[in-house]
């Protein structure tokens, strides 16, 4: 069975941490509940969930208060298709559905409205927030 995986996306564009997606739903959010815990203000304790519907896998926005979006559009409820840019929070996720060879992304990563994301975070920031959890539900 084909398996997705999730990473997030760090400053530099390279890949940190994952958690792979099978048959259980993955929430993502803030709540030590939620699969994927991210410490992020900008997301909801419960942000949105990824989860397999046949040979696909949708997303769903767990009505969040700053929006899920995906390669720069807003979404509610969308099917993902493989190298999919999830932006939630301040946090940037990658979608792959197949496995990714390259550790850093090659093209450049675009927000709301088509815009360029640029890091503004500092380095001791970035360093004192926490990793990706991908825990067992």
């Amino acid at each position: 069975m084909n398996m997705a995986t999730l990473y997030q996306i760090g400053d530099d564009g390279s890949r940190a941490d994952l958690c792979e997606i099978d048959e259980e739903p993955v929430v993502v959010g803030r709540s030590g509940r939620a699969r994927v815990n991210i410490e992020d203000d900008g997301l909801s304790r419960r942000h949105f969930l990824i989860q397999r519907d046949g040979g696909d896998y949708i997303i769903r926005d767990l009505n969040s208060r700053n929006g899920t979006w995906v390669d720069g559009e807003r979404v509610f409820a969308e099917k993902l298709h493989h190298n999919a840019h999830i932006l939630a929070g301040r946090t940037l996720f990658l979608f792959a559905d197949q496995p990714v060879s390259s550790t850093v992304l090659r093209k450049p990563l675009t927000g709301p409205h088509g815009t360029v994301l640029i890091s503004a975070a500092a380095e001791a920031e970035r360093s004192a927030s926490e990793p990706i959890l991908c825990q067992s539900e």
